[in-house]
């Protein structure tokens, strides 16, 4: 039986949507192909009509999460009293809500030891989309030049994303929100106190 090219194309979405979730949640090697496909009610034989291999699968879910981190980020920071985007974005980031939901949450500090172990060629796509994500998030950096703001995020991002992953792996939680209070103050009184 035929379907009609929109079939193909929603369940492309369904997948790529587990997939996002999942490796963010379980891991790209933990959540295999037929785990992701199972998830989103297909069948493991149907995967390659949709992509070429694993490693397709994972560039293009990792795209598909820096673009719902991107777009979540923006809405916090529009939302935000004006002249406190940042301390929004740092807030949120830096919060237990975000720290308990790794599966919507940020795929660097999900994947980041996993994605820089991938070959090079699937980092090289990978950074694309974290180039993409930076782009969105640049303009509520604090700096008079572009180079300012591009070493200011170099280091503010990567750093929560530290700090969250150090947060998911302390089993108190407790001692998680005391690191992420104490992480959020310092990042915003460094970063947008003048």
């Amino acid at each position: 039986m035929r379907y009609p090219p929109e079939h193909k194309a929603q369940n492309h979405e369904k997948i790529l949507s587990m997939a996002a979730r999942s490796f963010r949640e379980h891991g790209g090697d933990s959540s295999g192909i037929g785990t992701v496909m199972k998830k989103a009610g297909l069948t493991k034989g149907g995967f390659y009509r949709h992509f070429e291999s694993k490693d397709d699968l994972l560039v293009e879910a990792v795209a598909r999460a820096f673009d719902e981190m991107g777009r979540g980020m923006l809405e916090v920071a529009n939302s935000a009293p004006e002249g406190q985007a940042l301390r929004a974005i740092i807030e949120h980031y830096l919060s237990a809500r975000h720290a308990n939901s790794p599966g919507t949450g940020c795929v660097i500090s999900a994947l980041g030891p996993e994605l820089a172990r991938r070959p090079l060629s699937v980092r090289k796509r990978i950074e694309a989309s974290l180039e993409a994500y930076r782009e969105r998030l640049l303009p509520f950096v604090p700096g008079q030049t572009r180079e300012e703001k591009l070493a200011k995020f170099a280091v503010l991002f990567p750093s929560m994303a530290g700090v969250l992953t150090m947060a998911r792996v302390t089993s108190s939680p407790e001692r998680r929100e005391r690191m992420l209070t104490v992480a959020r103050n310092f990042f915003v009184k460094s970063f947008t106190e003048r």
